[in-house]
Parts: C-alpha cells; sequence; structure tokens
C-alpha cells in the first residue's frame, strides 16, 4: 500500500466545509492534504449539462444576500451570478383552492414560530429555556396542538419539515425545526426568493464555486477518488486508511456529513456520546426532480414557476431556466413520505405521477417535457440523503453538546454543525473555518 506524507493537517471531504477548513490551514501555512472519495469536488452540489447546453443543478443551487460566506466566496473567485427568475404569479395549492400567496391562517401560524425560534440560542439549542419539552415533542404533535385546520396541519408539514428539512413532521422535534429556523433569522429568510435563501443562482451551476476553491489550493492538495476507511487516532496525530494507501496528519477535520462520518472506522472506537450524535443525524429525503421544456411557456401564462402545494406527491416547484438557456427548466421537490411513495415506483411510474401533477397546476402543455431528469441523492454512495442531515427527537439535549466537540485530533465540519444557515452552502463555509481555527489553534498550543 503507498504510504503518501505526513501533514499538519489532513481534511476528509472535498466538499464546501472541507474546501473552506484546507483554505484557512494552506493560509496559515500548514502543510494540508484534503481526500476526497468522489471523483470530483463539492459534496452536495453536482452541476450537469445536457447536450444542447442546458444546465441542471442537480443538487444545491442557490445562495442569498445575507449569506455572507458563500457570498465573499463568489466575489473573490469572480463568479457571475443572475437572480432566480420569478416574475409573475406563485401558485399555492391549499386544500385543492387555488391562491396567490399564503393564507392568513398560515400568516399567524408562521409569526408564532417565528417567535418561539427566537427563544433558541444558535450556538446551544439545548440551553433553550423549554429545550427539554421541545425535544421530546415531535414538530407534528405540535402542529397537532394548535386546533388549525387540516389542510394548515398539511401545509405546515411539506412547506416546514420538507420544504426546509428535507423530511415529515413526525421526523424531526419542535427544537430541531426551531433551531434550524433560528440559524437562518426566521422563516421568511429561508422560505422566500427575493432577498432571502433562494434569492441567486451561479452562472455554470453551483460547482463552479467549489471548482474554482480546489483550482486555488496549491497543486496536489486535493486527492480526489480515494475515500477514507479507517483512521487510527490519539491525542498527538493520526493515521488514515484510504483505498489508495496512507496518510499521516498531527490533525484531522472530517468534513463529511454525519451519515458518512460515523461510518468511518476508528481506532480507537469513538467516545459514546459522539457516537450516539451520528447515529440520531439521519439524512434528508427529499426528491429533486427537473422538467425540460422548449421555452418557459409558464411565464407567457402569467406564472413565476413557483408553486407549493398541500396534496400530491410535490410540495414545490420553481423556474431553474438560467438567463440564454438553449431550454427552460422547471424543478420539482417532493418531500417525506411522498418523496419515499415516488421511490417505490419505477421510473415510468413516477414520471406519469410527477407530470400528472405538474399539468394539474401548469396546464397541458406541462405533460410534455421534452426530458425529465431526476438524481437520487439518497441512493448516492458518498451522500445517502439530502438536503442535509438533522436530530431526531430528542438529540439535541442529549448530544448536541458534542457534535462540534473536537475528540483528540479528531475535528468535525459540515453544513449539519453550523450555526448560521445550517444546511446550507453558507453553514457548511462557516463550519470548515471554525475547524481550521480549532486546528491552528491546537497546533499553536502543541508548538
Amino acid at each position: 500500500m503507498p504510504r503518501y506524507g505526513y501533514y499538519d493537517a489532513v481534511v476528509v471531504g472535498a466538499g464546501f466545509a472541507g474546501l473552506s477548513a484546507a483554505h484557512e490551514l494552506v493560509r496559515a501555512g500548514l502543510s494540508t492534504r484534503v481526500l476526497e472519495a468522489r471523483p470530483r469536488v463539492g459534496g452536495r452540489v453536482l452541476t450537469r449539462y445536457l447536450p444542447d447546453g442546458t444546465q441542471l443543478d442537480l443538487g444545491g443551487q442557490w445562495i442569498g444576500p445575507t449569506q455572507l460566506n458563500i457570498t465573499e466566496l463568489v466575489h473573490r473567485y469572480g463568479i457571475e451570478t443572475y437572480p432566480t427568475p420569478g416574475e409573475g404569479a406563485m401558485i399555492v395549492d391549499y386544500g385543492g383552492e387555488r391562491l396567490t400567496g399564503s393564507p392568513p391562517e398560515i400568516a399567524e401560524l408562521l409569526a408564532e414560530i417565528d417567535a418561539m425560534a427566537r427563544q433558541v440560542p444558535v450556538a446551544e439549542p439545548w440551553n433553550a429555556p423549554r429545550a427539554a419539552e421541545w425535544d421530546r415533542h415531535t414538530f407534528a404533535s405540535w402542529i397537532a396542538d394548535r386546533g388549525c385546520s387540516q389542510v394548515a396541519a398539511r401545509f405546515l408539514d411539506r412547506v416546514i419539515s420538507g420544504g426546509l428539512l428535507a423530511g415529515s413532521a413526525n421526523e424531526t422535534s419542535v427544537l430541531e425545526t426551531l433551531f434550524y429556523i433560528a440559524s437562518a433569522g426566521g422563516v421568511e429568510p429561508l422560505l422566500g426568493y427575493e432577498g432571502a435563501a433562494q434569492d441567486t443562482r451561479i452562472v455554470g451551476g453551483a460547482q463552479e464555486i467549489a471548482n474554482r476553491m480546489a483550482a486555488d489550493l496549491p497543486a496536489g492538495t486535493v486527492h480526489l477518488s480515494d475515500p477514507v476507511l479507517r483512521i487510527e487516532h490519539d491525542g498527538s496525530g493520526a493515521r488514515l486508511v484510504t483505498r489508495l494507501g496512507e496518510h499521516w496528519a498531527s490533525r484531522v477535520i472530517i468534513a463529511v456529513p454525519p451519515m458518512l462520518a460515523g461510518r468511518i472506522q476508528y481506532d480507537p472506537p469513538l467516545p459514546g456520546l459522539r457516537e450516539g450524535a451520528f447515529q440520531r443525524m439521519p439524512a434528508g429525503t427529499a426528491l429533486k426532480v427537473h422538467a425540460v421544456y422548449p421555452e418557459p411557456f409558464w411565464r407567457a401564462d402569467g406564472f413565476s414557476g413557483v408553486a407549493r402545494s398541500t396534496s400530491g406527491v410535490l410540495t414545490e416547484t420553481v423556474d431553474n431556466t438560467p438567463p440564454n438557456s438553449p431550454r427552460a427548466v422547471l424543478t420539482a421537490f417532493a418531500y417525506g413520505e411522498e418523496a419515499i411513495l415516488l421511490r417505490r415506483r419505477d421510473a415510468a411510474e413516477r414520471r406519469r405521477i410527477v407530470l400528472a401533477q405538474l399539468g394539474e397546476l401548469f396546464g397541458e402543455r406541462a405533460l410534455e417535457p421534452d426530458e425529465l431528469v431526476e438524481f437520487d441523492w439518497l441512493a448516492e454512495e458518498w451522500t445517502r440523503g439530502c438536503f442535509s442531515g438533522h436530530f431526531i427527537p430528542g438529540g439535541w439535549t442529549s448530544f448536541g453538546a458534542v457534535l462540534r466537540a473536537p475528540v483528540g485530533a479528531l475535528h468535525w465540519a459540515c453544513t449539519e454543525t453550523a450555526v448560521r444557515w445550517n444546511g446550507y452552502f453558507d453553514g457548511a463555509v462557516e463550519s470548515g473555518r471554525r475547524a481550521a481555527d480549532e486546528v491552528r489553534a491546537a497546533l499553536s498550543g502543541q508548538s
């Protein structure tokens, strides 16, 4: 087995967290190696081009103006952006009633959620005044206690637990839901488009940011197609065994989702609380489908392409057509139970179900796309779920305090560990920079 060099730090994972950590380490003058399992960088972003040049972002794609870390990188590398197409009316399928916005009942419930989220200290959610109570109860039980209408309950389940946490309201606690909302500054910054999380897209696709970051590191820093299988560690350093060889380091930053970090073999085994935290952070089950059409016909009909539904398998749609694109793209999302239902069907049946709902929302022309492109991150070997991982009920109060804590020479970075914009690119960048700060401090102490 080839033996590679000894480094001040080895970073496991070349997503936004790992690449951000590597940049900070290199800037500090530390010898650094990044090990990535995939044959590419970017982690949970993946940009694909169809033969005619139509751009599809199969993973994460948006940035917003208050996401300062990722915005700084876009400016640093001179990457062009464009606003998410938004002219025209929004469609809200509210229990069969067709609206152009959320009804007052939902606005009142969202205001109540915002007020609760402001009570959660994002750095220590387990110290919220009602943390124990909120972490015991699922978000579904909180909705049920509101006494709201059945359609309002379904809207909150699908749009909040689905659209934000990529699951169902019975899968996460009230505390996890409130923390996620607090980390972004409220519900509206998360759900909105202009001025919010879905404000802006990247010319060339979101993966272009990661490509530029990797290219800006010293030659040879990033090692692709080399998954880490085993980490032998103690307080003074670590030996990393990969498919292709061995690496040694004084410090290791593990910058992959909790689902994957928990699958690495550690010697000695990780402390029980750390292992428990991994076991209680499953990844989301979102399914994203792109319908490609000759033109954005919905615009001529007066629609923005944005839709939210309380019925059918699709919770959300959005106009994903880049400027000057050869063809138009309407992207649809399924979450939670609906996403699982679609996965149980074969490709032909999934297509029929998805297009039937697009037809109900946008008319007959939506029934006949040129192509329907899906990519299942739950089945992707080096991701195993999307958008991000979340604590199950009881997770924050039992295991939250160890989520970011180093274990000897091992440090942790991924968007799931972020304090601000948890679950987003911005949170991933924050987490990588925080872990790099920990490594710098530790090595300075050793020296």
